[in-house]
C-alpha cells in the first residue's frame, strides 16, 4: 500500500487479502475525499460492516492499459468487492468494454461507468449517476427550475440530461428507454470548452432520443455561446473547477439572473462558482446531496441491494456528521 493509509496501487489489487472486502475509489485526487470519513456508517447502513475502502489515483491521462488492469485485478481478486469511480467514468467505458461481464442500460447509452461490481464469473459495469440525480433533483427545488443551464459537457453533465429527460428508474428496471413523465423544463443547454466532449454528449442525446428542440449543446466558440442567461435559470456548474483545478466555469462578466439558483455538483474545493452566485445575490446550493446520493447509488450496485428513498435517507443521515460547514462566501 502507498505511504497514505487511504490509498493503493493498481498492482496491489490481486495479492490484497484484508480485512474484509476491498472497495476502490477511482479518481484523481481522492485522500481529500469525506468518503473516506462517512465509509464506516455507509457500509455499517449497507449490511456490509467488513468493507474497506481505499483510493486508486490515476492521473486523467493515464493509459488505457491502467484501466484494463484495473478491471481485471476486481475480477481476479476475490476479496475485492468493487470500486467507485468519480473520475475517468468514460475512459473506463472505453477501455474496459470488453472486459465487462454485464454492462447495464445507462452505461450503455451514456458510455460511461461509474461502478464496477464483482460477480463470481466477472465484472459488471454500471452508470449509477443518473439514478443518483433523479434521486436528488425529488428533493431540490432545481428539479421545477423552466430553464436548465449546465456547464460541463462530462460525466455529471451528461448524468444530468438523463435525470432531466428520461424515467430513469423505470429504464434500468426494463433494460429499455423510458421517457420521463409530465412537462420537465423548458429548456436544457450545455456548454463546454471542449468540443469532443460536447459531441459526445450529442450523442448520447441522439441515442436516449432526447436530442430535440428543447436541448441546446454549446462549445467554445459557438456564435451562441456565451448567452443572457434565463430569468430564473438552474445553472449548474459539473466540472471539476473549483475542486480539482482553480476557478469557474462562469465566463467572465457573466451576470446571474434574478431568482436563479446556483448547483455546484462539488462540495469541496474552493467552490468559486458558488461564492461568485452569491456575491451577486443568486441562491447557492453545494453539492453535498449528490455526493452521499452518488455514493449511494454506486455502493448499493456494488452490495446487490436496492437502491430506495429509505436506503439514501440512512446513508444521509451516516454521513451528516462530515459535512462541511458553511458555503464559501
Amino acid at each position: 500500500m502507498t505511504p497514505d493509509g487511504r490509498l493503493i496501487r493498481v498492482d496491489e489489487l490481486r495479492e490484497w487479502d484484508g480485512p474484509g472486502e476491498l472497495v476502490v475509489f477511482l479518481g484523481v485526487r481522492t485522500a481529500g475525499s469525506r468518503s473516506h470519513e462517512t465509509f464506516s456508517g455507509w457500509a455499517a447502513a449497507l449490511g456490509r460492516p467488513d468493507w474497506t475502502l481505499r483510493g486508486l489515483d490515476l492521473p486523467l491521462n493515464a493509459p488505457d492499459a491502467a484501466y484494463a488492469e484495473l478491471v481485471a485485478a476486481v475480477a481476479a481478486n476475490p476479496r475485492v468487492a468493487g470500486a467507485v469511480v468519480t473520475s475517468h467514468k468514460l475512459r473506463l467505458h472505453r477501455a474496459g468494454a470488453t472486459l465487462f461481464r454485464r454492462t447495464d442500460v445507462l452505461a450503455g447509452l451514456t458510455r460511461e461507468v461509474n461502478t464496477l461490481a464483482r460477480a463470481t464469473d466477472g465484472v459488471d459495469a454500471h452508470a449509477r449517476d443518473p439514478l443518483a440525480l433523479t434521486a436528488v433533483l425529488r428533493g431540490f427545488d432545481g428539479a421545477g427550475h423552466a430553464d436548465v443551464v449546465v456547464y460541463g459537457a462530462g460525466g455529471a453533465g451528461t448524468a444530468l440530461l438523463l435525470a432531466l429527460t428520461l424515467d430513469v428508474g423505470a429504464t434500468l428496471a426494463s433494460g429499455s428507454l423510458v421517457r420521463a413523465a409530465g412537462r420537465g423544463p423548458r429548456s436544457i443547454t450545455v456548454l463546454d470548452t471542449d468540443e469532443d466532449a460536447v459531441a459526445a454528449l450529442r450523442a448520447t442525446a441522439r441515442r436516449c432520443g432526447v436530442l430535440d428542440g428543447r436541448l441546446r449543446l454549446l462549445a467554445a466558440g459557438d456564435p451562441a455561446a456565451p448567452f443572457p442567461l434565463p430569468d430564473g435559470a438552474l445553472v449548474v456548474n459539473a466540472t471539476g473547477l473549483g475542486k480539482d483545478r482553480p476557478g469557474s466555469p462562469l465566463p467572465p462578466g457573466t451576470v446571474l439572473p434574478p431568482g436563479a439558483t446556483a448547483w455546484d455538483v462539488n462540495y469541496r474545493g474552493d467552490l468559486t462558482f458558488l461564492a461568485d452566485a452569491r456575491a451577486q445575490g443568486a441562491t447557492a446550493v453545494d453539492g453535498w446531496d449528490y455526493f452521499v446520493a452518488g455514493w449511494g447509488a454506486a455502493l448499493t450496485a456494488i452490495a446487490g441491494v436496492p437502491f430506495t428513498d429509505d436506503m439514501l435517507a440512512g446513508l444521509a443521515a451516516a454521513a451528516a456528521a462530515h459535512r462541511p460547514g458553511t458555503l464559501p462566501s
